[in-house]
């Protein structure tokens, strides 16, 4: 078969390139491709019609023997179309080769708005050897973590940046997982960069494998995360501080009921003791004279006007209810004492039991009268824990319960146990129940099923925050008019940041 005839099956287009006294001057084109910028075989004058007025400079000075550059064509009227340039330089001139490129630019187009689209968000790309040490960082890396690439290449991610001991980061974990090659999503960890500034990162990676299925390392990116971190410490702090104030609220109300009536028993009590003075002011002044008769008849008036029998009786009953009352309070001052125990903020063994009944008696008060809370408490070995935010945890699922059962009559039990290696405390109602829809979206921030100004949908989110923070997790079961149910689940060692 006729080699040019060959030649204009193929999807490219030969040319030659002739030096000139005019300058260079294309010949012989051949090749499949010409028919699409309607140039004939062997018609080099149109073939050069054909180039953009712009890449023309890249005919003149080809690319070098191995190179290749991108070029536009096409037939008049038609829209451009990229080929591959490629030369193979001679004495008087050069072989060129032109292939369909199209696909190959929107390739490249597409790499550099990926690139443009990096170079301005606060994620940074990062490769690891089969040794899990870094082998590059894109240059945000720098910028973002103040860390010297330089002095982070060929560390690995527990070497490379000092991490900081906060918040419930299983680095333990994380290790086992790379050392297992599997793919990992959103691990975050906190870093002080070294002009002291706290920073806190979320990092996703894939391992790389060969064709023979060898571990060759991994990719992935990081974000500089520490603007929703300290959001979201704001929100926590938000809701903690409206918890408290509802907390307040309830055991003011609380409060001032004993003392209302001890108030009211010292007022009757006030009158008695005036009466009884009076009675004693006249009978520590003897009569003068002849007015005997008038002072005895006087102090019989009083005797009898002051009912000493029934002041009597009256005055201890009223004694008694007034240290009744005060009692009360300072019952109520105890129990706020245990929900809020002294050093309760750190980390301590306690039992979890106790955290949810001291939640349970600070919202007893709040029952309507056909509302009935139940107790299951099992004996259960110390939790590591910080108890004043499990404390907040049950106060605010008992709130919720609260509200699902309305006036009532209605029951809430609360019900703890465990195994070897977890313990867990559990809320249930039977209440209103949640619907389906909503049982994916409970733990988001903001979210709230309930009136406009009724809630803030911070409650739950700050709840999964806590019981994260001590690598748990809640367990919600509920449907609509079954009540529901919040299970609270704890490691017996829970992640404390002393090693």
């Amino acid at each position: 078969m006729d080699p040019v005839a060959d030649l204009q099956l193929l999807p490219l287009i030969a040319f030659r390139a002739c030096r000139t006294p005019d300058g260079w001057r294309l010949q012989a084109p051949s090749g499949g491709l010409l028919a699409h910028l309607g140039v004939a075989p062997g018609d080099g004058d149109a073939l050069a019609a054909a180039i953009h007025p712009d890449d023309a400079a890249h005919f003149r000075a080809p690319p070098a023997d191995g190179d290749e550059v991108h070029v536009r064509l096409a037939r008049p009227g038609d829209p451009w179309r990229w080929f591959s340039l490629r030369a193979n330089t001679g004495a008087d001139g050069y072989a060129g080769l032109l292939v369909e490129g199209d696909r190959q630019q929107a390739l490249a187009a597409s790499a550099q708005r990926y690139r443009d689209y990096a170079e301005i968000s606060s994620d940074w790309y990062w490769e690891q050897d089969a040794e899990l040490r870094f082998t590059y960082f894109s240059r945000e890396f720098e910028q973002i973590t103040g860390v010297p690439t330089a002095s982070a290449l060929g560390k690995t991610r527990w070497q490379g940046l000092g991490r900081e001991q906060i918040g419930n980061v299983d680095w333990a974990a994380h290790r086992r997982e790379t050392e297992a090659h599997r793919p990992f999503r959103n691990f975050e960890y906190a870093s002080r960069r070294p002009d002291g500034r706290l920073v806190w990162f979320r990092v996703s990676g894939r391992p790389r494998f060969d064709a023979d299925g060898r571990f060759l390392g991994y990719f992935g990116i990081a974000s500089d995360i520490t603007a929703t971190k300290a959001l979201e410490g704001e929100l926590q702090q938000s809701q903690r501080q409206a918890a408290l104030g509802q907390l307040a609220a309830g055991i003011a109300h609380e409060i001032n009921n004993p003392l209302g009536f001890v108030r009211s028993n010292l007022g009757t009590l006030e009158r008695y003791l005036a009466t009884l003075l009076g009675i004693a002011d006249h009978l520590a002044a003897p009569p003068a004279g002849d007015a005997d008769a008038a002072w005895r008849a006087r102090a019989a008036a009083l005797l009898r006007a002051a009912d000493l029998d029934f002041l009597r009786d009256d005055a201890l009953l009223l004694l008694g209810e007034c240290r009744d009352g005060l009692d009360r309070v300072r019952q109520i001052v105890g129990e706020l004492r245990e929900f809020a125990r002294e050093g309760a903020a750190d980390w301590c063994d306690d039992d979890l039991s106790r955290c949810l009944d001291s939640a349970a008696k600070l919202i007893a008060h709040r029952l309507p009268a056909g509302v009935e809370l139940q107790r299951h408490y099992v004996a259960l070995p110390p939790l590591r824990c910080r108890p004043q935010q499990l404390n907040q945890v049950f106060l605010a699922l008992l709130s919720n319960a609260l509200q699902a059962i309305g006036d009532g009559p209605g029951r809430i039990t609360l019900s703890t146990g465990g195994d070897g290696c977890t313990l867990w405390a559990e809320v249930a109602d039977d209440g209103c129940g949640i619907a389906a829809e909503h049982l994916p979206r409970l733990f988001e921030p903001f979210f709230t099923t309930r009136p406009v100004g009724s809630g803030r949908g911070m409650g739950l989110a700050t709840c999964f925050g806590i019981v994260a923070e001590h690598g748990g997790r809640i367990d919600v079961d509920s449907a609509p008019g079954a009540g529901a149910r919040f299970r609270v689940t704890l490691p017996r060692a829970a992640a404390d940041g002393s090693g």
